[in-house]
């Protein structure tokens, strides 16, 4: 059940939060800006960066196990990067690498303060997956869910990566290459591990589950 609910129970939708991102990106001067307006990404530029990627971030800083109150405000910091850092320039056609490598680094630091306080919420499914009026559906799919995130959070960060752009953001084994950094063979090798990996995991949830109810 849980890989056929994959694309399902990821397609979740970025609140109003990508507005008011909008809003206080093309600000003059942008908050916490300490750049000269010169040295700063045109409006224009910094709207379609916005437009294009504020979905593909969001949904893979709640992959990359940001707790879910925070996803709004690690995708705002992400793209806060952009009018922050002085004489940013992002080579035409890696503007999303570059915001993927940044969000790499926003979760990292989310998930350690989040471990310092020692106050880790889990992601709450209803926030993250689509409604629906049929009540059996929605618990099956928010079940699926934090089975999803606890298989996430287990797997090794380096076939996390790959498994998160292929099979949630379908994204191809080129793509990812380009986007990594790496070559396609190591793409593809840790696609192969990483499901082999999620394969084991949903294994042994079911049988632990079966045995349960035995």
């Amino acid at each position: 059940m849980l890989f056929g609910c994959l694309r399902v129970i990821v397609r979740c939708k970025p609140s109003h939060y990508q507005t008011l991102a909008l809003e206080l990106l093309t600000q003059h001067p942008a908050p916490g800006s300490s750049a000269a307006a010169g040295a700063r990404l045109p409006a224009s530029t910094l709207r379609r960066l916005v437009k294009e990627h504020y979905d593909f971030i969001w949904r893979l800083l709640a992959r990359l196990n940001v707790t879910g109150p925070e996803v709004d405000d690690a995708a705002q910091q992400v793209f806060m990067v952009l009018v922050t850092r002085e004489g940013l320039c992002i080579k035409p056609g890696s503007e999303r690498a570059f915001l993927y490598g940044v969000a790499l680094r926003v979760a990292k630091e989310f998930r350690r303060k989040a471990q310092s306080s020692q106050n880790h919420v889990a992601p709450d499914p209803d926030r993250l997956v689509d409604g629906a009026p049929d009540l059996e559906a929605v618990a099956a799919r928010n079940q699926a869910r934090r089975q999803l995130d606890r298989i996430l959070m287990r797997m090794p960060d380096n076939l996390k990566e790959a498994f998160i752009l292929f099979e949630l953001e379908d994204l191809s084994v080129p793509q990812i290459a380009e986007l990594l950094a790496i070559p396609t063979g190591t793409v593809a090798s840790r696609l192969r591990r990483a499901r082999a990996f999620f394969h084991a995991e949903v294994a042994l949830f079911r049988s632990t589950h079966e045995t349960s109810e035995s």
